[in-house]
């Protein structure tokens, strides 16, 4: 559990009466491939802290994927949206792997905050740079074609090239998954 509070002192140093206060509420939780960890239309009360595994979050419209994001070890998540608002999630989370994650519930979050400026600070910047990382991808997508936008991913995460299915790297990408292998083809 201590891995969570080294990623959260990456974002800014907590206080040690706050690093103690937040490892008393973390709790465990494992999924199975396939398993949601967060469906449509449910709150998501939990940031999340992946131990071991790889998730992907999604949106699903009229019989379509549209993958918005992979998480793999050693990453802070949530529903941001749907955590930051308690409000029900457009948005799905399924484990692509078994997956152990520690997570932190909503009500915590919330009271840490309250008490320990460091730790409202920390969920600033989290959160800051979720919606800072959602706007460079849409910049990404509007500003390169197929073939950069695959190059760049297998640049950026050459860790989950081999763990994530070519048609949820294509839908990420925002390909069908017959381009995406003539453009692997080509390389």
């Amino acid at each position: 559990m201590t891995e969570f509070l080294e990623q959260i002192n990456k974002y800014n140093q907590l206080t040690k009466e706050a690093e103690k206060d937040f490892l008393s509420r973390l709790k465990t939780k494992s999924f199975k491939k396939g398993e949601f960890i967060n469906k449509e239309g449910q709150i998501c009360k939990q940031l999340y802290f992946i131990e071991k595994g790889l998730v992907k979050q999604y949106y699903h419209h009229k019989d379509r994927l549209f993958v918005l994001r992979f998480f793999s070890e050693n990453t802070i998540f949530t529903v941001l949206d749907s955590f930051i608002n308690q409000m029900p999630a457009d948005f799905l989370t399924v484990a692509l792997e078994d997956t152990n994650l520690i997570y932190i519930d909503y009500d915590n979050v919330q009271e840490l905050s309250k008490i320990d400026h460091s730790f409202e600070t920390f969920l600033r910047k989290i959160f800051s740079n979720a919606a800072l990382y959602n706007l460079k991808r849409i910049k990404e997508m509007f500003n390169n074609d197929a073939t950069e936008l695959y190059v760049s991913f297998a640049k950026n995460n050459p860790h989950l090239l081999q763990r994530i299915s070519l048609g949820d790297i294509a839908s990420y990408i925002g390909i069908s998954q017959v381009t995406l292998s003539r453009i692997r083809a080509k390389k």
